[in-house]
């Protein structure tokens, strides 16, 4: 007898309690717009945060390596391995995150955290976790990772966390871009 009360009382909290919203708005892919903060830049024209704005100038997946290699129109920090480093790139439209795509261009798999900025509350949210990559080929790479689920805020910023310590070499980003969903009204 209690084990169908059990079920009689959880099924309806099944259907009525749910933790996820769709957003129906309008499909967007939109690439970093302004540069928030960096923990350090090479200069502040070659290799600086600037950079990493923008369409991808460095990586061409046409050429031999796919563009790999030191590039002045690449963010590099301002030591190879001196210390762990960030760049907090902004996005002009604000919009849902499903998708996030890194250019990495030299020294590839030393982004070991992502966060979103959440516009509604201003926290930052981790999207991806996992340790720093210290066996990935001599090429140039889209980092590119999959949310499990879209995220139903909309979001204005991006912050990579860079453990340059543990890659050895200049890591340098070309680009950023993000995919997901803006408001029907933008």
């Amino acid at each position: 007898m209690k084990k169908v009360a059990i079920f009689f009382f959880i099924i309806p909290l099944l259907f009525t309690c749910s933790e996820y919203e769709e957003f129906n708005g309008v499909p967007i892919r939109q690439y970093a717009g302004s540069v928030i903060d960096f923990s350090s830049q090479y200069t502040t024209g070659d290799w600086s945060a600037a950079k990493a704005l923008g369409k991808e100038d460095v990586y061409d997946e046409s050429k031999h390596k796919n563009g790999y290699g030191d590039n002045i129109n690449a963010w590099s920090s301002l030591t190879a391995d001196g210390q762990r480093e960030y760049l907090v790139l902004g996005f002009d439209t604000l919009q849902t995150v499903q998708i996030v795509e890194v250019y990495e261009t030299w020294y590839p798999g030393a982004i070991d955290t992502v966060y979103i900025r959440n516009t509604q509350t201003q926290k930052w949210e981790i999207v991806y976790s996992k340790p720093a990559s210290t066996d990935l080929p001599d090429t140039a790479r889209v980092f590119r990772f999959f949310l499990p689920l879209e995220t139903t805020y909309l979001a204005d910023a991006i912050r990579l966390a860079i453990n340059s310590p543990a890659v050895e070499g200049w890591n340098e980003i070309d680009a950023v871009a993000i995919t997901g969903q803006r408001s029907k009204q933008d």
